[in-house]
C-alpha cells in the first residue's frame, strides 16, 4: 500500500492551474488591482472612542489593553500587594514624605514588566494601580523606563482621569488617611453611582 502511495502523482494547487492563473500570479496584476482600487481612498476610520469622543485625547484602544501602569496619588495606601505578587519583582516601594509621615508608593521598572496585571488585580482600592492604554513604552536609555510614583501619577492624570470623568471607567477608592472626609465621601457617592448604572465598568 505504501509502495503504490508512493508511485501515485503529487498534484499541487500549481499544476492544477490553468495558464492564464499562471500568467496572472507571475505578473502579479491581482495585487496590484487590490492597490490601485484602495490608493486614492480615505480610511473613513474613527481613531478615538465611539462613544466618548469628546472626552478621547488618544486614539483608542480597547479597555482590556495592558499598557504602561498608572497610580492613584490619593487611593494607593501602600500596602506592598502589588510589590509581592509582581512575578518578574519589577515593582518596589519608594519612601515619600507627607505632611510629616512617611508613605511608601510603588515604582517600577517597565523595561522587565511583562504586562501580567496581576498588580491591578490585587489592589483592594479599585485598581489604584492600573493599567493604561499608552502602547508607546520605547526609550533611549535604560532609566527613561523607570516610572517613579510621580511619573506614575501624571500617566494617572493623563490617562485615567479623563476616563473617570467620562463615565468609562471606576473611581478608585481614596485612603482615609490622606484625604479630607468630604472629598472621600463625594468620591464614594460617584463609585457608588456608577455601579448602579453599569455593571460592567472595569
Amino acid at each position: 500500500m505504501s509502495d503504490a502511495l508512493s508511485r501515485m502523482e503529487v498534484i499541487t494547487p500549481e499544476r492544477r492551474d490553468g495558464f492564464g492563473n499562471r500568467v496572472l500570479r507571475f505578473l502579479h496584476l491581482r495585487p496590484i488591482k487590490v492597490v490601485t482600487r484602495t490608493f486614492f481612498k480615505v480610511p473613513s476610520t474613527n481613531m478615538y472612542h465611539p462613544i466618548h469622543e469628546k472626552h478621547s485625547q488618544h486614539p483608542y484602544v480597547q479597555e482590556r489593553y495592558r499598557g504602561l501602569l498608572a497610580l492613584s496619588e490619593e487611593a494607593c495606601t501602600g500596602c506592598r500587594k502589588c510589590e509581592r505578587i509582581c512575578p518578574n519583582k519589577v515593582i518596589i516601594m519608594e519612601p515619600r514624605d507627607i505632611d510629616g509621615k512617611e508613605y511608601r508608593f510603588p515604582a517600577y521598572f517597565a523595561g522587565r514588566c511583562m504586562k501580567c496585571g496581576l498588580c491591578e488585580e490585587s489592589c483592594d482600592r479599585q485598581f489604584a494601580i492600573r493599567h493604561t492604554d499608552q502602547f508607546e513604552d520605547a526609550g533611549y536609555i535604560r532609566e527613561q523606563l523607570y516610572y517613579s510614583p510621580e511619573r506614575m501619577y501624571e500617566m494617572w492624570d493623563k490617562h485615567i482621569e479623563p476616563r473617570v470623568k467620562a463615565g468609562i471607567a471606576h473611581v478608585a477608592v481614596p485612603d482615609r488617611r490622606r484625604v479630607e472626609k468630604d472629598y472621600f465621601k463625594e468620591l464614594e457617592d460617584k463609585r457608588v453611582e456608577q455601579d448602579t448604572e453599569d455593571h460592567k465598568i472595569y
